[in-house]
């Protein structure tokens, strides 16, 4: 399991401060900028040079270029890097977008310095992470599509072959590469080549990504059992 051991701070003035390095040092992750990053072209640069383990980054950066097309370079530069995005509002239809794009946690900056360290942790295990109402803005947003009857464009997922969308659904489920094989009766190595077709027609990079897509546009198996599919997909504490 790839561990985190670096990160690149991109947060605002009120973040960057003495509370969050110490955050990171009990978290056992160095900080490798030399100086405060203000904008987000300057994220993209340092990105280059240093590969971090982790990007702490703020929506609220400055900067000309739009934050997705930040985090699409940060996949592209640095595929191995985890972003964790401190936002300041409520925005359902950008969270979801962030997500898509490649963001493994999303933290509140009101709570960064209660839950920074579980969202490190989470990361580096391979989880998704969303903090607080996030998660219940995902699940309103979700609902709201159902009760008004909206069919979203299936998109990509057009691009499978009905296999395919039966292993999707099961990963959207939280089900397990050894479990989907005695499922659908076929070998483990085959249930990778189908998910690794699945990233490739989705143009996603991993999981978390590939059922987020499907949840955006609107595999049956998931309008079936939205909260259980945000169960399984988010591992994370609820704050209230």
């Amino acid at each position: 399991m790839f561990q985190i051991s670096t990160a690149l701070i991109a947060l605002n003035a009120s973040l960057n401060n003495q509370n969050t390095y110490q955050i990171l040092n009990n978290a056992r992750v160095q900080v490798i900028n030399k100086s405060s990053i203000n904008t987000k072209e300057s994220v993209v640069a340092e990105l280059e040079n240093l590969k971090p383990s982790l990007l702490i980054i703020s929506s609220l950066l400055p900067g000309v270029i739009d934050l997705l097309e930040v985090i699409s370079k940060t996949k592209q530069i640095s595929p191995r890097t985890k972003i964790i995005l401190t936002i300041s509002e409520n925005d359902k239809t950008r969270i979801l977008n962030y997500f898509l794009s490649g963001v493994n946690a999303i933290v509140y900056s009101e709570n960064i310095f209660e839950v920074l360290e579980q969202a490190i942790h989470q990361v580096n295990k391979g989880n998704l992470f969303i903090c607080g109402t996030t998660t219940y803005g995902l699940r309103t947003l979700l609902q709201a599509q159902q009760n008004d009857g909206i069919k979203s464009d299936a998109g990509l997922l057009g691009l499978l072959t009905e296999r395919e969308v039966e292993v999707l659904g099961s990963l959207t489920q939280g089900i397990n590469y050894k479990q989907i094989s005695k499922i659908l009766f076929i070998s483990e190595s085959t249930v990778k080549t189908h998910i690794n077709n699945i990233f490739t027609k989705l143009n996603v990079n991993d999981r978390t990504q590939a059922v987020l897509y499907a949840l955006r546009h609107g595999i049956e198996s998931l309008s079936k059992k939205p909260h259980q599919v945000l169960k399984n997909l988010i591992n994370e504490t609820v704050q209230k």
